[in-house]
Order: C-alpha cells, then structure tokens, then sequence
C-alpha cells in the first residue's frame, strides 16, 4: 500500500480523486468523493474496486483500466456517452452528471491509476470549481509545495484537470453565445437586450478562461523577447472580438515582446467592450518615441474616477460600471496587462480619452521598447 500523504494535494482540488494499485485496491480516497459516495476512506481503502462498485467488474471500463497498467494512454469518459464508474450523488438524491479520466502514475514502491471524477451537472457550478482550482493551483503549489520535483509534479496535474475544465467551459459556452446570437436577431427589442447581456457575460467567460491560461503560461520561465509587429498583434487580438468597432492611426512599428503579447492586448479590448459597449470605436494610435513606441488604445466609454483610477492595475481591482461606480466583482484582466507590461521592460498608464465630455473614456498608454 503507497504512502497516501503523496495524494494530500488532491484534498484541494474540486474534483473527486481515487488511487488505485495493481492489484485494483483502492490506495487513496479523498474527502470530495468521500461526500458524493458516502463511503468514508476507512471503509474502501485495501478493497478492490469492483468489490466495491460490482458494476465496473467485466466491464469496459475495467479492460481500459488494465491498458493503462499496461502502458496505454490516459482515458477520458464523458457522460454524454458512458454511465458513471463511480455513482454519486446530490443532496437530493439525484445522479451527479460526471466526466471521468483515468491516467497512470508511478513511484518507487508501484504503479496506480488515478481516477479523475468531475462533477459537470451545472455550468455554474463548473465556472465555480474551475475558480477554486485556479487558486488552489496558484497559491497552494507555490505556497505549499517545498521540493521542486513535487512542485513540478503537482503542476503537471493542475495543468490536466484545468485543460480538461476548460475545454468543457468553452464548448458549453460557445452554445451560449450562438443561441445568444439568434435571440439577439429575433426582432423583438426586450428579448434583444437580455441577449446582449447573455453575451455579455458569455464574453467574461471566455476572458476568466483566457487569463487562467495567461496566468499559467506567465509562471513558467520566458523564452526571450523578439520583434513582432505592432499592427499584426493588433488585427490579431480583436478577431477575438466579433464585430470589433476599431480604428488604427500612425504607421506600423516592432516592438519587443513575446508569445502573450495578443493576451495583452485582448484584456485591453474586453475592457473597452465590457464599459463602453461592442458597438462603440476603440481608437488606437501608434507613436515612436526615442527608444519606445507607445501604443494608446482609447474607448468611448463613461471613464473613471481619479479615485478607481489608482488601483485599475491591481490583481483584484473592483470592475467599474457604465456610470463609473464600483461593482462587486473580481478581475486579473488589466493586472495581467501592468505584469506583462513589466515583462517587457515597458510603462502603463491611463488617462481620459476625452477630457471635459460626459462621456471622456478611458485611454491606456502603453509604452513598448522598439525592436
């Protein structure tokens, strides 16, 4: 029997974790699935699975068990076409819809297979769990973890469960967005505006899934800065956007940068889109100054405050409405922005687009190093 205290980690994932050996005996058990089943760790660990689950003996998802003993490739089983290995439960009785992945794991006393059960019965519920592992995986393995190999290890892990959730949040809210759509065209203008809210929120999605990337892709080491041009990386970016309402001034330059530049400026563009709406005219100019080129990216919007204006960069700065109040709400967008901005020896500012107007917008002023 392993050691379970290697496992401890998973107690902080939002998923429901089974270890078993060669032998299909159950080496770990952790707390979530503990819940959903009803079985305590006490009374499975050392029983074979199929004893305690008889549905999964002779079945398929037994031969896919032995494969991956064998060698074989991690396994994915959605619900949409497999019953669930391991049932569980809601409060209320009914069956949780789950995916489940199976992957292999070896150490120095064995082999295992490390079962993977996903509860997926709500999208909100996902958007929650899918929250709670990204600071689970941010604060824990850099907080937690001492030894670089278990760190390595662990965010290994990490990456599997939040690319599987992922790419689970993005199908579900792509379906989203298209009935969005075809609300929005219905004609009826009631109906119309609750669907422009619904993408609206479908569009935060995508950016909480985008910068949970950034964020992973930001910890690892950087593969240097080279030249890209500004104009591409531009045109580029707002093709996340459809229907970006854009216009470009000055002449194309190169900057120094990165892979993560088009996250930058795609963080930069749904703020202009969440306070000054899809249909208002983002205004970019491109200058060359001395060794810097400044790219200002300008919206329509209400503007801010001075006052929410000190704090817009930082990791959880309030969102702003279109009245320039504060609202509840998190967000890493523009902190993602002044952290890259850093990576690339640059400055970031903001200022009014148009001073003195009702409506004086928001400019932010990027300040990059020409190529």
């Amino acid at each position: 029997m392993t050691d379970s205290n290697r496992f401890k980690i998973t107690e902080l994932f939002p998923s429901g974790i089974c270890v078993i050996d060669s032998d299909f005996r159950i080496a770990f058990w952790n707390r979530l699935i503990s819940y959903w089943t009803g079985k305590s760790m006490d009374e499975v660990a050392g029983k074979r699975l199929d004893e305690v689950f008889p549905n999964i003996k002779d079945s398929p998802f037994e031969d896919r068990i032995k494969d991956i003993f064998s060698g074989a490739s991690p396994a994915v089983f959605s619900s949409q076409f497999h019953d669930a290995v391991i049932p569980t439960y809601l409060p209320s009785g009914e069956r949780r819809i789950q995916t489940m992945t199976m992957m292999p794991y070896a150490t120095d006393d064995g082999a295992y297979v490390v079962i993977v059960v996903e509860d997926v019965t709500e999208l909100k519920r996902e958007v929650t769990a899918y929250r709670r592992m990204k600071d689970s995986a941010i604060i824990a393995l850099n907080d937690k973890i001492n030894a670089e190999k278990e760190t390595v290890r662990a965010n290994d892990e990490a990456n599997v469960y939040i690319s599987i959730m992922s790419h689970d949040l993005k199908n579900t809210n792509a379906i989203i967005m298209s009935y969005a759509l075809k609300l929005a065209e219905s004609g009826n203008e009631e109906i119309a505006n609750y669907a422009k809210k619904i993408m609206l929120a479908s569009t935060g999605i995508n950016d909480i899934i985008r910068n949970v990337s950034a964020v992973r892709k930001m910890s690892q080491k950087s593969q240097g800065l080279r030249p890209f041009s500004l104009k591409a990386v531009l045109t580029d970016a707002a093709k996340s956007f459809e229907g970006l309402n854009y216009e470009i001034t000055g002449e194309d330059r190169r900057i120094l940068c990165d892979d993560l530049i088009a996250e930058l400026f795609s963080n930069i563009f749904s703020n202009c889109v969440t306070h000054a709406g899809i249909d208002s005219k983002i205004h970019i100019s491109i200058k060359e100054n001395d060794k810097f080129v400044r790219v200002s990216v300008a919206d329509e919007g209400p503007g801010i405050s001075e006052e929410l204006k000190a704090d817009i960069f930082s990791r959880f700065n309030k969102s702003v409405s279109d009245d320039g109040d504060k609202e509840e709400g998190e967000g890493t967008g523009l902190y993602i922005v002044k952290v890259l901005m850093t990576r690339y020896n640059g400055n970031v500012a903001i200022t009014d687009a148009n001073p003195g107007s009702d409506r004086r917008g928001l400019k932010i002023c990027l300040d990059f190093k020409a190529a």
